[in-house]
């Protein structure tokens, strides 16, 4: 008889302690999938030029110039087009302001011609470039690295209060 009180006993508290993990990995969940929007978030986007020529599956990012406690970094992936649409945070947008900029740009390494074959390539008529492959292990920066840091980039970007939706953005 003892045995089965303290089994008893035993499996309310386990009901009790599963119940508590189920009711807070709820409200864990639930609390995770409703984050909270940024306010202020104004359209930007426009087209991304590396020697003359759209860049595609670039990673754009707008650093803020002055960040404050309200700064954001802003970041996009261009398209086949060289177009992108930056987001923060995973919202569609950016806060106004101005902004440095750094882009990457990574092929697959092939050896030591990769990127001159990668120029060489781009610059025939009707080139698309296919979409990279998350598989590739080995890669290459296609394009200087002075762009891969808001430091060393040059470039700069002022987003207006009610957006930008027609931006070029040159690496010279």
């Amino acid at each position: 008889m003892y045995y089965k009180k303290n089994t008893h006993v035993i499996n309310n508290t386990l009901i009790i302690i599963l119940t508590l993990f189920c009711l807070c990995s709820f409200i864990f969940s639930a609390s995770g999938c409703s984050r909270v929007k940024i306010r202020g978030l104004v359209p930007a986007e426009g087209i991304l030029l590396y020697e003359d020529l759209p860049l595609a599956w670039a990673i754009v990012s707008f650093a803020p110039e002055n960040a404050t406690g309200n700064t954001r970094l802003g970041t996009a992936q261009t398209n086949e087009k060289g177009r992108f649409v930056m987001t923060t945070l995973g919202d569609r947008g950016i806060l106004s302001g101005n902004y440095k900029i750094s882009v990457t740009k990574y092929i697959p390494d092939e050896g030591k011609a990769s990127v001159t074959e990668w120029q060489r390539k781009r610059r025939e008529a009707g080139f698309a470039e296919p979409r990279p492959d998350e598989n590739v292990l080995k890669v290459v920066l296609a394009i200087p690295d002075k762009f891969t840091t808001t430091k060393n980039s040059g470039l700069t970007y002022t987003i207006e209060e009610n957006g930008n939706r027609n931006m070029t953005i040159e690496l010279k």
